[in-house]
């Protein structure tokens, strides 16, 4: 593996930074705060052709790779980590459609998605079903031409915002997954009720709601795999989407830990104690070391992780959890690191350091919890 980024790579890079720069950065605590609705700054983005990354240029997207996406969620988060949560439950959906849809559901959507004509959302989770996929409790009974969804769907990233839901559910014995078209099917205002949008400690911006399906009739046409699909065959699919929303989010984690570095030197170079500048004493230069080492090592197993959906897609399930527990586990214990070189003034919310370790602690909670990411790895090594 070439470890290093190509000239398209570093290209995106630039192009990314200048974007965020000029269109993310400046209202960064308008976001955090909810003055800034998230459906506007995913406009800006769809704008700049950033909901369709990974689209083939034959359904209108750009036709990148996970790579450019991933550095996109890098340069975001340091600012805005919840528009690249946002970013990974919109691009679940790309995934799901790109990898298990027929050739109509790809005609149909996939222009939409890239264009951010429509905002994709997965509903995965449940109450008592989070990554135990087959303790879903929603259902879908097929009648005639259709399927009955009955579904509460819980904590889904984009959920007032998106137009566009991967619902997963039981068929009988049988999961499966069903498109709903919140615009597109006549009883939706109905029968598909969003809750009000869920208060969390970082993220902020991104909006979460619960989704409620009340005997929400979706076309067959709109099944992934169709009725043949196993129910192995579905918690691969969705295995696989989570895989790229999860190499997302460690991307998002590494720009957290980016900009911990940054405040933590800023800080130490212009804070004076006992007549110097802390920046002098070893106890903050380690602290800093530490966090410039483990950053750089977790974005290698980052980009790792992205570059080997498509060179080394068997490999890909296993450095996705790889890449996501550690890039995570150093943003939240790094910035806290940082938050304390910044001593009492970390803790007002005022403080930018104080929303990077807020946003950091959720990249161990979102698109499963750490503790499910070493699962993975150890069936990975046939334990």
């Amino acid at each position: 593996m070439n470890t290093f980024l190509s000239l398209a790579h570093k290209a995106s890079q630039d192009e990314y930074l200048k974007f965020v720069s000029e269109h993310i950065a400046p209202r960064a605590h308008e976001l955090d705060r909810g003055e800034l609705a998230p459906k506007d700054v995913l406009a800006t983005l769809a704008q700049a052709g950033y909901l369709g990354i990974t689209v083939p240029a034959s359904y209108g997207g750009k036709g990148g790779n996970l790579l450019d996406l991933t550095i996109l969620a890098e340069i975001l988060a340091g600012h805005a980590a919840g528009v690249a949560l946002a970013l990974a439950s919109h691009y679940t959906v790309v995934e799901l459609i790109l990898n298990f849809g027929s050739d109509q559901q790809k005609s149909r959507y996939l222009p939409l998605l890239a264009r951010g004509e429509v905002i994709g959302a997965q509903a995965f989770g449940e109450e008592k079903a989070g990554s135990d996929f087959k303790a879903v409790q929603a259902t879908a009974v097929v009648e005639g031409d259709a399927a009955a969804l009955n579904a509460t769907k819980t904590w889904v990233v984009n959920g007032e915002i998106a137009q566009l839901l991967a619902v997963l559910a039981k068929s009988g014995d049988q999961l499966s997954l069903w498109l709903v078209d919140a615009n597109g099917e006549k009883n939706a205002a109905d029968s598909l009720k969003v809750g009000p949008a869920r208060a969390k400690m970082g993220m902020r911006s991104a909006v979460t709601n619960d989704i409620i399906l009340t005997n929400h009739k979706v076309s067959l046409d709109n099944r992934l795999g169709g009725a043949s699909a196993t129910c192995d065959q579905v918690v691969k699919a969705v295995e696989h989407a989570l895989d790229v929303s999860k190499t997302v989010l460690a991307g998002a984690a590494l720009g957290l830990a980016d900009q911990a570095i940054a405040l933590g030197a800023e800080r130490a170079r212009t804070h004076e104690q006992f007549g110097e500048s802390i920046s002098k004493f070893q106890g903050i230069q380690w602290k800093l070391a530490d966090l410039s080492m483990d950053r750089a090592a977790a974005q290698m197993l980052t980009y790792r992780a992205a570059w080997s959906k498509d060179e080394e897609p068997e490999n890909f399930h296993k450095y996705s959890a790889m890449a996501k527990m550690f890039a995570a586990k150093v943003a939240r214990f790094h910035s806290g690191e940082a938050l304390q070189i910044f001593g009492v003034l970390g803790a007002s919310p005022e403080s930018e350091i104080e929303r990077i370790y807020r946003d950091s602690k959720l990249t161990e909670v979102f698109e499963g919890a750490s503790e499910y990411q070493k699962v993975i790895i150890k069936e990975e090594l046939g334990v």
